[in-house]
């Protein structure tokens, strides 16, 4: 039997032998792991880690967003320190060190958002695409942007400011606060083209960095930020620029891929910027046991000086605070499911016939942003308002199942979809639809199938209406 005095001999001696340990990552948002030759883990953090470890073989694990890097080191008798250089993740945004940086790239991206291409006066929006891989081809009229209608407001193709040698294309413009969307010029082979939903606030020039892909540019992993009208992108606040990147990784995963220390110091800064506290809340809810407190502050200072924006709004009832009937849709993907889980609980949170909702009803699964198919959106309010103008101008009738000479697919309307998923659920519970109807509240429906209640009320209206009997007896 081993005395007492003997386990707290052998304690020190294991102390004794044990050494500082200390690895510094580029940024605090990276997860570092340690673990020893048996493969068990030592050691884990956001950040740095400083810890003591016995001399032996040691693997690290750096995790920046979506990229992941390795490595084997040995440890002696005498103190290790390491810093470990960022793992080569490529950002839309031209942050300094990450392998898709570019000189010429930052120095456009600080010019645009302090000069106009279109118009004059400082720009409250910026979009620049950014070709990241040389030899890829950049069509630089190849994105658009559009009022909340539809209708284009960059000038076209000579609104651009396209760069020699297929680098870059910028667009920045002076445009009124509200809603805006982003979208392919030349229309899809599919006929189906998808907007994108951007934001510009008073006072404030809203930045949207857009990758150029194989295939061309790549709006739905693009990168975003705001910053003070007039003042411009400023490259020198690295740290912001890869807490923001770490955050909407996370996002696009699902997964806490942010320092909360890092993230909570940026959030309390004095100057309140408003995407970097809708980032910052969406971030943290993604913590296993979110701290609403903590959000509810956030959400204090942002409403003071952003009332009107869509993601603010919904943040806010997520909270249970009452919020006006939310008209634009918001940026984030995130933000418009608790704005339709809002809209099953109170109908009208999605106000009425609004984009907001037309939106939510075509939303399609394709990043962290807001992204729906825009010709369907044409399409419904052609079906409840009549022929109209289309989207670019000129009258287009209407041809029921059919958009741009493309049979639309029939999961694509709103209310059919909810229509298939209360019959499905009918079909496995071995039950009628009254039945399935009767147990479940529209709120339930809307919840699950992730509807608005317009929608929802649609499609229960049509289910229990005898077949064959039309509409409105």
């Amino acid at each position: 039997m081993v005395s007492s005095s003997e386990e707290r001999r052998r304690s020190r001696e294991e102390t004794a032998k044990r050494v500082p340990f200390v690895v510094i990552p580029d940024t605090p948002s990276v997860l570092v792991t340690v673990t020893d030759s048996a493969f068990r883990e030592v050691a884990h953090a956001m950040g740095t880690i400083d810890t003591t470890l016995p001399p032996g073989i040691y693997r690290i694990e750096q995790r920046f967003g979506g990229a992941v890097e390795s490595r084997f080191v040995e440890v002696g008798t005498e103190p290790f320190v390491e810093r470990l250089a960022l793992p080569d993740m490529p950002t839309a945004t031209p942050v300094e060190g990450t392998p898709t940086t570019r000189e010429d790239h930052r120095a456009a991206a600080v010019r645009w958002s302090t000069e106009a291409t279109h118009g004059g006066g400082p720009p409250t929006l910026m979009v620049l695409i950014r070709n990241l891989r040389r030899g890829w081809q950049l069509d630089p009229f190849a994105l658009e942007i559009a009022d909340e209608c539809g209708t284009p407001v960059d000038g076209g193709a000579g609104g651009w400011e396209p760069a020699g040698g297929q680098e870059w294309s910028a667009w920045s413009g002076e445009l009124p606060p509200g809603g805006y969307r982003l979208r392919t010029r030349r229309k899809p082979a599919d006929g189906l083209t998808l907007a994108q939903a951007l934001h510009v606030l008073d006072g404030w020039t809203t930045l949207v960095f857009v990758s150029n892909g194989p295939q061309g540019p790549q709006p739905q992993f693009a990168s975003i930020q705001m910053v003070p009208r007039g003042v411009g992108w400023q490259p020198a606040d690295r740290t912001l620029d890869l807490a923001l990147e770490a955050a909407l990784s996370g996002l696009r995963q699902g997964i806490d891929l942010v320092s909360t220390r890092q993230l909570l110091g940026l959030l309390d800064a004095k100057s309140v910027n408003p995407f970097l506290g809708i980032i910052g809340a969406h971030a943290l809810l993604l913590h296993p046991t979110p701290d609403l407190g903590r959000i509810g502050s956030i959400l204090e200072r942002l409403v003071h000086h952003a009332p009107a924006q869509p993601d603010i709004a919904a943040l806010c009832t997520l909270l249970g605070e009452p919020v006006p009937p939310v008209a634009s849709p918001p940026m984030l993907a995130a933000s418009c499911r608790l704005l339709v889980r809002a809209d099953s609980a109170d109908p009208g949170i999605l106000q009425d016939g609004s984009v907001a909702e037309s939106a939510a009803e075509h939303m399609v699964g394709r990043g962290v942003w807001t992204t729906w198919l825009e010709q369907e959106l044409k399409q419904k309010q052609e079906r409840e308002h009549g022929p109209g103008i289309a989207a670019r101008g000129g009258l287009v009738p209407p041809v029921p199942g059919v958009v741009g000479g493309v049979r639309r697919p029939r999961a694509a309307d709103p209310v059919e979809r909810v229509q298939r998923y209360v019959r499905e659920i009918a079909s496995v519970e071995d039950k009628s639809v009254d039945d399935v109807l009767r147990t479940m509240e529209p709120k339930d429906l809307s919840r699950r199938t992730g509807m608005p209640h317009k929608a929802v009320d649609k499609a229960i209206g049509e289910l229990r209406r005898p077949q064959g009997k039309p509409q409105g007896e």
